[in-house]
């Protein structure tokens, strides 16, 4: 019996080992949503974060996230099953069950998905569906927990830096992350409920009068329509029993309502997808307030408001629970989703809000910085194959393919930026993001001119290799960022006037910085290398020359626009703004370069030498100032880019040292030394320092 007995527990232990152990079930299947369907669900335009975009680019940028990237794609049986970001909202909006199987949650760390209790996956490029670590014991409980507390900390004054300190720890860093991700991803599961199980409360054992309920519950369309009623009835003395029921009504449609986005802190994940009933009223409205007003704040309205509020808000519910409860049936579905475009639409384009929508759309199809890339890439490849056989007839041939390469994918470049600001109404420049495509595209378009004049190849090849980084670094920073790029802009900020002036300016001024510091570095290497001889040293000085002399123009006036800027918004000059402050101190460093070089003080090695530490000066003032989280040009913290400026400053300061390792003792004096060089660069240490100090200490 003993034997049996233990026998036994080693089963009922082996048993739940497995259990516990075992996998959710992937999955198994899949059904592609009506090609119609996509394109009809794509349009409809929402409004989100200020400005109407269409739902595409909601889901775009949901999906990027939580999945950290504008595609899904898992395996199915062998096959990979490609889903796009307007398909995978579809699901998780009518078939939320088949998203939640769908492995979707990226996490790159598996000490994160263990401290909750979840088994890692072998491979960390596998992602996570929501019911795998769903269905685990108290995963959820355990990640709400302690990012709880992370966030208390993060509130509390005294513990400030520690809070500080412990979400800098990586498994609090992506527990936070997981967190936000899930948050998103519930939000997208269980926007549509209210729609999809409406009220919880059986209408036809309060009243006969009431005959739409079923399994014991009701429409929220017919509940919100009949909500007098209902409380009249439900106050009367045949109703007594039935408070509880409408009271447990009442607690479900608040948590429906707050998904749909009327609570406070869930607005920023909204889904505002209807136009308001007076054209005057800019904000477009979410489903929940129909039902807020409709219910919870009914008495706040007269019979006839309510009456005519009610015609006009319950057939968007309506058409809402027939998308809902007809998802099996595509043609019923897609006719439901047709006649909610149209008339959204129809009354977009009245109120003239929907041109943009048609150009986002063209925007996220096409995506013409994206098509800018490749061409860049075969375009250096080309012109690498043409340094093959230098002067020959095959190489010219290439050259002009080159050339040909180039300019359309400049073109492309400015279209895009063109495009951008036409969706915005305003300058291209408003946005930390939106300096790197056009800093990339003015030094690409001062290359080919420079190309154009000079014919020696050097600014070609740059043209492409700018370009090249400029939308690597773009694409990379969207990615990180994981936001909507298209940016509506704070009021002080909306002067069409000044963003296209001292802004424009200011960037153009970066652009030429950066330009002649990579230029310059062709001439370090190619002087510690003795490569290219005197003469193509001579050239690249020149370009170097005169790219600092067209920055520094731009820069100086962009500067001086900027404090006219300030003084006429805030009654001030902008004092010791960073961003300011970084400008002027690419135009002084432009100025010490210039001044020196014409008064003999250093040569063509010590102005190519500079250059790059005015490079430096601009990454510095581009990026690094934002970390002071100082100064409304700041454009905010930008997370995580430290250890990638303190990498940029090491290679420029490894590049400097080699360039001052190619002085040699000279007859001349002392102006013609490494000493020489060694001041100015001790100078701009001293500039930078100061500035520094300055602007976290008075700003």
């Amino acid at each position: 019996m003993k034997k049996f007995n233990h026998q036994l527990k080693v089963f009922l232990f082996v048993s739940l080992f497995f259990l516990i152990n075992q996998k959710v079930k992937a999955i198994d299947s899949y059904s592609p949503w009506d090609k119609e369907i996509v394109t009809l669900f794509k349009a409809m335009p929402v409004q989100e974060e200020g400005r109407l975009k269409p739902m595409q680019t909601v889901a775009r940028y949901k999906l990027l996230r939580i999945n950290n990237s504008k595609r899904l794609s898992f395996p199915i049986n062998g096959e990979k099953i490609k889903v796009s970001a307007t398909e995978w909202l579809l699901d998780c909006l009518f078939r939320p069950e088949l998203a939640k199987e769908m492995p979707i949650f990226k996490i790159n760390n598996p000490a994160v998905i263990e401290s909750i209790g979840v088994k890692a996956h072998s491979s960390p490029r596998e992602r996570y569906s929501y019911n795998e670590i769903f269905m685990v014991q108290d995963a959820m409980k355990i990640l709400s927990e302690r990012t709880n507390k992370l966030g208390e900390m993060m509130n509390d004054p005294d513990q400030e830096e520690s809070s500080k300190k412990d979400r800098r720890d990586p498994i609090n860093a992506g527990l936070l992350a997981l967190k936000s991700a899930v948050n998103e991803f519930e939000w997208a599961v269980n926007a549509f409920n209210f729609a999809r199980d409406g009220v919880n409360v059986d209408l036809g054992s309060i009243s006969d009068e009431f005959q739409k309920s079923q399994n014991g519950k009701t429409k929220i369309s017919y509940f919100v329509e009949q909500f007098d009623k209902i409380i009249e009835i439900a106050r009367g003395p045949e109703g007594k029993d039935f408070i509880d029921q409408i009271s447990g009504a009442f607690s479900l449609l608040e948590r429906d309502t707050a998904t749909a986005g009327v609570k406070d802190n869930v607005s920023m994940i909204s889904l505002a997808m209807f136009p308001p009933q007076d054209n005057k009223d800019e904000e477009w409205l979410k489903p929940g307030y129909f039902i807020e007003q409709l219910t919870f704040k009914s008495n706040e309205l007269t019979p006839d408001e309510r009456k005519d509020f009610s015609s006009w808000a319950i057939p968007y519910l309506i058409s809402l629970e027939q998308l809902s409860r007809n998802v099996s049936n595509p043609d019923i579905f897609k006719g439901e989703l047709q006649k909610l475009s149209d008339n959204v639409i129809k009354i977009a384009t009245d109120r003239e809000e929907y041109k943009n929508i048609k150009l986002e759309l063209f925007s996220n199809e096409k995506n013409l910085f994206h098509w800018a890339l490749p061409f860049y890439v075969m375009a250096f490849l080309l012109l690498a194959f043409s340094w093959l056989s230098p002067g020959s007839r095959f190489s010219r041939v290439l050259v002009v393919i080159v050339w040909g390469m180039a300019i359309f994918a400049t073109i492309a470049l400015v279209a895009g930026i063109c495009l951008r600001s036409v969706m915005l109404s305003r300058p291209p420049i408003s946005t930390l993001y939106e300096t790197i495509p056009f800093i990339t595209a003015v030094a690409v378009i001062l290359c080919l001119l420079i190309e154009f004049f000079d014919r020696k190849g050097i600014a070609l090849a740059s043209s492409v290799v700018v370009g090249i980084i400029g939308i690597f670094l773009a694409w990379k920073f969207e990615i990180k960022e994981q936001r909507d790029t298209l940016k509506v802009l704070e009021a002080v900020l909306r002067s069409n006037f000044w963003l296209a002036t001292h802004v424009i300016a200011i960037n153009i001024g970066y652009a030429a910085a950066i330009l002649a510091g990579l230029v310059a570095h062709i001439f370090i290497f190619s002087k510690r290398l003795n490569l290219g001889g005197d003469d193509f040293r001579k050239t690249i000085t020149r370009m170097v020359y005169g790219i600092t002399c067209f920055g520094l123009l731009f820069a100086l006036v962009g500067t001086v626009l900027g404090g006219v800027w300030a003084n006429d918004s805030w009654g001030r000059f902008w004092g010791w703004d960073p961003k300011e402050n970084g400008a002027l101190m690419i135009c002084l460093g432009a100025l010490i370069m210039l001044h020196a070089r014409m008064g003999g003080y250093i040569k063509d090695l010590g102005m190519n030498i500079i250059a790059v530490v005015i490079l430096v000066i601009t990454v510095f003032s581009w990026w690094h100032v934002n970390q002071l989280e100082t100064g409304l040009h700041s454009y905010g913290f930008t997370s995580g880019i430290m250890f990638w400026l303190y990498i940029v400053y090491a290679i420029e300061c490894a590049v400097i040292t080699v360039g001052l390792s190619c002085y040699s003792p000279s007859k001349k004096g002392f102006f013609n030394t490494p000493m020489a060089i060694s001041f100015f660069l001790l100078a701009f240490v001293f500039t930078i320092a100061f500035v520094t100090l300055a602007v976290t200490t008075t700003s």
